[in-house]
């Protein structure tokens, strides 16, 4: 018996091959690229600056320093060798305003993340926080004004359980107190005039 040769053992080319899907795999297109209310997608943010989100944060900074400039500007500084209430609160403005300038200029320079979308409860939480403080600690003394100040930044974020918020505001009102009232001598009132120490 003869044997065929192995090219006959090939499929043949008359038997046609199943037909390939040349279109790509499906893909989430709600995760690849976000659309806006008509569908279509949206187009990101542009700014003339490489690094818009260290530009909105270097200037946010540099507010918060010229703020604390400008609401301690009639505390009395004293000297290296005896502080004053002021001394305090306009070093921190200074190096505020210094970082802000800082992370300003490197936002013109390097190339970073762009902005995201606004988060108004941390910004409106964190910035009322900030001002019940400074409105406070002259009149009711540091430690309601650190746990004022505890109180509202816990509504910025995820909010803590009231055992760790209650715990965590009377760490740092202790340790505000060890810091600035007794290391370094500032003359601040610790509690309300009617409550005695």
């Amino acid at each position: 018996m003869p044997s065929l040769p192995l090219s006959n053992l090939r499929p043949s080319s008359s038997v046609a091959a199943p037909p390939r899907d040349s279109s790509p795999a499906p893909c989430d297109t709600a995760r690849s690229a976000p659309r806006n209310a008509a569908g279509g997608e949206r187009t990101p943010l542009r700014f003339p600056v490489p690094a818009p989100q260290d530009l909105g944060a270097g200037l946010l900074i540099a507010a918060f320093g010229l703020a604390a400039l400008w609401m301690g500007r009639d505390w009395p500084t004293g000297t290296l060798a005896y502080v004053q209430s002021g001394f305090f609160p306009r070093m921190i403005g200074l190096l505020m305003v210094l970082a802000g300038a800082v992370v300003t200029g490197r936002s013109l320079l390097t190339h970073g993340a762009g902005l995201p979308a606004w988060g108004w409860r941390p910004l409106l939480g964190v910035t009322a926080a900030v001002l019940a403080f400074a409105g406070t600690v002259e009149a009711l003394g540091l430690v309601p004004a650190v746990l004022i100040l505890v109180g509202l930044g816990n509504l910025a974020g995820q909010p803590l359980r009231p055992v760790p918020l209650a715990l965590l505001g009377g760490a740092l009102a202790a340790g505000c107190v060890a810091l600035f009232v007794w290391g370094l001598g500032l003359p601040l009132r610790v509690w309300p005039l009617w409550v005695s120490p």
